[in-house]
């Protein structure tokens, strides 16, 4: 498989776009401030100065961009992947700028871009490694709306760890290299082409993004890049039967995992499943370690930050365990099994740390 600089030029632009577009919100944020500020309210917030959250339009107006300059099928791709998105994008931007709508709809709306992109494409989620299970996966009236619930869960476990300047985006950035990687291996270059596109788009963001934290990706950026994700892990075993089917869900191990602990953290105290909180892992590496660390030893870097790059480690691990485990094996499986517990080791130490 042999790439050239040719076949990301329109990655390259995207990212460009992106780059520009998220200037111009923030230059331009006294005009549109009044519907576009992230304040400093709620449970979860941990920044002071009032920020636009509409970054998910620098992202949309990235993938335009790139798709328009793309060529072959991985623009056929970009249309499906970006048109069959529009729901889960356009209910993330109706809560950026009017706060209104509930987090119910939100996730109705990522499942419902899965349920379109899963019958639009024809690719599903069709094994899973487990006998009985992949007997029912064998039935299309099963694996259409499993995958889609597994693509709006995906979507929404980004918006979960969108909490600090640049740990969604720096995630992002490692999970498209991972996916890019992966999809290498298996000598899948029309995938390769568009990983990279993906995580160029989400660079250009990523400069605004961090580590002054001048733009967020709100919850139109989290739905709309996390609903591109998933959708990459469910193209991988659908393109490749060889490829095991954890390695998606090795390389989405970070945000998944944050997700399903939370969700159960919130069951164990008698809360409901989506309701705000800030007891998530980030919270806990800001709290304990960040905060002490950038005022002890005045850092560079800011706490917010300093929480990101703290974290991003997660997702590096999730990276070279897919570029060194064998694709074809349970190794992926027995993988994601030590990075559940390499999650677990991190929770409890920095829950119990001093402040």
């Amino acid at each position: 498989m042999t790439l050239l600089f040719a076949d990301y030029y329109a990655g390259l632009i995207g990212a460009g776009v992106a780059l520009f577009v998220g200037i111009a919100l923030v230059l331009s944020k006294r005009f549109h401030g009044r519907f576009t500020l992230d304040h400093h309210i709620g449970v979860q917030k941990v920044h002071s100065d009032p920020t636009p959250r509409i970054g998910g339009l620098a992202i949309l107006a990235g993938f335009i961009a790139a798709w328009y300059f793309s060529t072959g099928e991985a623009r056929t791709l970009l249309a499906l992947i970006g048109l069959t998105g529009l729901p889960a994008l356009g209910f993330g931007m109706a809560e950026d700028i009017t706060k209104k709508v509930g987090v119910k709809w939100r996730l109705l709306a990522t499942i419902f871009s899965g349920l379109i992109f899963t019958i639009a494409s024809g690719y599903s989620i069709s094994s899973v490694g487990v006998p009985w299970l992949d007997v029912l996966l064998s039935y299309s009236w099963v694996a259409i709306p499993f995958t889609a619930f597994a693509i709006g869960g995906v979507a929404n476990s980004i918006n979960l760890i969108d909490g600090f300047h640049g740990l969604a985006s720096g995630t992002l950035m490692v999970i498209f290299l991972a996916f890019a990687i992966v999809y290498a291996r298996v000598g899948d270059s029309t995938m390769v082409v568009v990983s990279i596109t993906m995580l160029l788009i989400i660079a250009g963001f990523f400069v605004v993004n961090f580590p002054l934290g001048k733009l967020f990706l709100g919850d139109a950026g989290a739905y709309f890049t996390g609903y591109m994700v998933a959708v990459l892990g469910v193209l991988l075993p659908a393109r490749h039967a060889e490829v095991s089917p954890w390695v998606s869900l090795l390389i989405l191990g970070y945000p998944v995992m944050e997700t399903v602990f939370s969700i159960l953290r919130r069951q164990r105290d008698g809360h409901s499943p989506g309701a705000p909180d800030s007891d998530h892992l980030h919270h806990l590496v800001h709290r304990r370690w960040a905060t002490p660390m950038s005022e002890r030893l005045n850092i560079i870097l800011d706490k917010n930050a300093l929480t990101s790059v703290f974290l991003w480690g997660l997702p590096i691990g999730s990276l070279l365990a897919a570029t060194f485990t064998n694709l074809e094996s349970s190794q992926p499986l027995l993988l994601l099994g030590v990075g559940v517990l390499l999650y677990i080791v991190v929770y409890r130490t920095a829950y119990k740390a001093p402040v």
